[in-house]
């Protein structure tokens, strides 16, 4: 539950998108259209996608939360 208050999204599949986003926001792209698009447009889906492929075992909720705690560096 924490990551969807802390990024006040709906789901963790959404709070994954945003971390990423943020994330990538503060390594040089914080005023980019692209960034800014990005996040008014999270809907959870790329979340969900992430999560299969690094934790296709596991629910998309969970697997989401598991990346959210920790993304690889491959995804950052």
């Amino acid at each position: 539950m924490f990551p969807q208050v802390y990024e006040e999204v709906d789901g963790p599949c959404q709070a994954l998108e945003k971390k990423l986003i943020r994330d990538n926001t503060e390594n040089g792209l914080e005023n980019s259209v692209i960034s800014n698009l990005a996040l008014s447009i999270t809907n959870g889906d790329l979340g969900e996608r992430l999560a299969r492929d690094k934790f296709a075992q596991l629910p998309s909720r969970l697997g989401c939360l598991a990346v959210y705690y920790n993304i690889p560096d491959d995804l950052v």
